[in-house]
């Protein structure tokens, strides 16, 4: 998601951005229907800014990973009495494990890790879809390595 397509125009970066959105959001939210819904309603937004966008790709993607981090936000009293969050349903099995150990990461420390690992982000461009300094970034990532390393250190 690093070209802006401001030449194709909004259709073309939906065109060529929706799927990976909706990949993203699925990763971190966790349900493909509800990250859906937010791409949807990231491009509603965009659409809106058009004009005022220097990278709309850049756009898109802060808006998709800030409305799943205000999705979380909203679970998180709902979270603690609910059973635990579904399987994501993922086209490669050996991956099972690994999403569902990123599952039981806290929300900013499961996006992080995504951001940098899936979508290939730098420390400062995920500080700048997070909204935080590239330090806080770094202790994330540092973290979130941590606590997976000890997950499937236990699990094998």
């Amino acid at each position: 998601m690093q070209e802006a397509h401001i030449d194709g125009g909004f259709e073309a970066l939906y065109l060529a951005h929706q799927v990976r959105c909706i990949r993203l959001a699925t990763v971190i939210i966790g349900d493909r229907s509800i990250a859906e819904e937010i791409v949807q309603d990231a491009f509603i937004e965009v659409s809106r800014r058009w004009e005022n966008l220097d990278n709309p790709a850049g756009y898109l993607r802060t808006a998709v990973v800030n409305r799943c981090r205000n999705h979380l936000r909203r679970l998180e009293v709902s979270r603690r009495k609910a059973p635990p969050p579904p399987r994501l349903e993922v086209d490669a099995p050996e991956l099972d494990e690994l999403w569902t150990v990123l599952f039981r990461l806290p929300p900013r420390r499961r996006a992080a890790l995504v951001l940098r690992y899936y979508e290939d982000l730098t420390v400062p461009e995920i500080a700048r879809v997070l909204g935080c300094r590239p330090g806080t970034v770094s202790s994330l990532l540092h973290r979130g390595l941590a606590d997976l390393r000890e997950v499937l250190d236990h699990a094998g």
